[in-house]
């Protein structure tokens, strides 16, 4: 490839990282709504936590469209019609006085949300990375986990100091102001439409291992769904979601139960956060450096660590533990899942079998959170929901650790049957 001073595909990674972290710094504000909003409408606080829900689902059933949208109609066209829709429903909220209003605009929001999710980010970063995509893709990601720590600290501060209706507004506005202009003129669908070709680092510095880092496959979505990397990857990623939403959802009130101040929670809490942000650049510098079976190690690793370290917070060193554990687990939803789908499918139905990924993940969130909450209903403790995480932990590493020997496996049988295949063939006198 032709070298260039600057690629304009690191243009492409921080206007994407920007993109995420308004997108999902607006949703994950979501908890400190609560209070005022049940407060000042009279609502219970289940009832009005049940609109993140519908947004969830909503989002789960409606992701695999996206992935036909995108195959028409490009990834630029989607973002700005999605980010415009997220702008205006959380501008709508503002003006919510029933439930039924917040359940209808939860409903219109989970329509669009992926068209500003890590779907559509990591399908934009693939068409610019063949190599560095790993590194390129944490960085991109970073930008949800530094959209909520900066978010959610200055929506708390406008709630304090006007309403919360107009700390819907404001975000709907600072969105409308910040995504529209970035996805308008910076965002390029392919980089053949500036003129470049993907980034690709020479052949000297590439060598031999970043060759086989590349997919050996390229599947349909049909095709797919017939590998036990499929569905081992599936049930991984859906684990992942699953302790994913009901850590983020759960940390807060479990640090306060076993009687730490609220100094001390939040504290955690913002150690937690900065490890969701930087975890994504460490995990993905990882994949890019170290290959596959380390970011996934990675990934597993920290699942194993953080429900043990939840179990033993009582002692003063465990939650913070817990916090870089936690956070870098998260990490495995963002990072690895576009990465692993371009490893182990190609990228022939990428955008449809990432949709459906997507999905799966979806559920697992939709999940978790309720079940973790009545497990503490039911005992009156979160003891059995994280040696319930830690189980599912083990599930995690054994289905990526087989996943990636399966791969393995089968790209050493391919090349084999490639090579027997030449060596056999009648043009090839070698063969005789």
């Amino acid at each position: 490839m032709e070298r260039y001073k600057f690629f304009y595909g690191w243009k492409i990674v921080a206007a994407s990282a920007i993109i995420l972290a308004v997108s999902l710094g607006m949703y994950k504000t979501t908890s400190v709504f609560i209070k005022p909003v049940c407060e000042s409408l009279g609502f219970g606080r289940s009832e009005f936590t049940l609109h993140r829900t519908i947004i969830t689902l909503t989002n789960a059933f409606i992701v695999p469209v996206y992935g036909m949208a995108i195959k028409r109609f490009g990834v630029k066209k989607v973002l700005l019609i999605g980010a415009s829709m997220l702008s205006l429903v959380t501008i709508g909220y503002s003006f919510a006085n029933h439930l039924w209003h917040f359940y209808v605009l939860a409903f219109i929001y989970g329509i669009f949300y992926s068209a500003a999710h890590f779907m559509i980010i990591g399908i934009l970063i693939n068409c610019w990375f063949k190599d560095k995509r790993e590194f390129a893709t944490g960085l991109a990601y970073s930008g949800s986990g530094l959209g909520g720590a900066i978010m959610i600290p200055v929506v708390s501060r406008a709630i304090e100091l006007v309403n919360w209706r107009f700390a819907y507004r404001f975000m709907g506005v600072l969105a409308l102001a910040a995504l529209i202009p970035i996805t308008l003129f910076f965002v390029k669908d392919k980089p053949e439409d500036v003129g470049l070709k993907p980034y690709t680092l020479p052949r000297e510095e590439t060598g031999e291992e970043k060759q086989t880092k590349r997919s050996a496959f390229n599947m349909s979505l049909h095709e797919s769904f017939q590998t036990s990397r499929f569905w081992l990857l599936s049930t991984a990623f859906f684990l992942i979601s699953a302790f994913a939403a009901a850590t983020n959802t759960h940390s807060t009130p479990y640090l306060s139960d076993i009687g730490y101040p609220t100094a001390m929670v939040s504290a955690v809490i913002s150690v937690f956060m900065v490890f969701l942000t930087i975890g994504k650049i460490i995990l993905g510098a990882v994949y890019d450096r170290f290959g596959t079976m380390a970011g996934n190690a990675l990934v597993a690793i920290s699942s194993l660590i953080f429900p043990v370290a939840a179990l033993l917070s009582h002692l003063p060193v465990f939650p913070w533990i817990y916090a870089v554990s936690v956070g870098l687990a998260n990490c495995g939803l963002s990072v690895p899942l576009s990465l692993l789908i371009t490893r182990h499918f190609g990228f022939k139905d990428y955008p449809m079998i990432f949709s459906i990924f997507t999905m799966i993940t979806a559920l697992g969130a939709s999940i978790s959170v309720p079940l973790m909450g009545a497990a503490y209903d039911y005992s009156g403790s979160y003891r059995p929901a994280w040696i319930a995480l830690f189980v599912l932990s083990v599930i995690i590493s054994v289905c990526l650790a087989a996943s990636e020997v399966i791969y393995r496996r089968e790209v050493r049988d391919s090349l084999v049957s490639s090579k027997h295949n030449f060596s056999t063939s009648p043009s090839n006198p070698a063969g005789k």
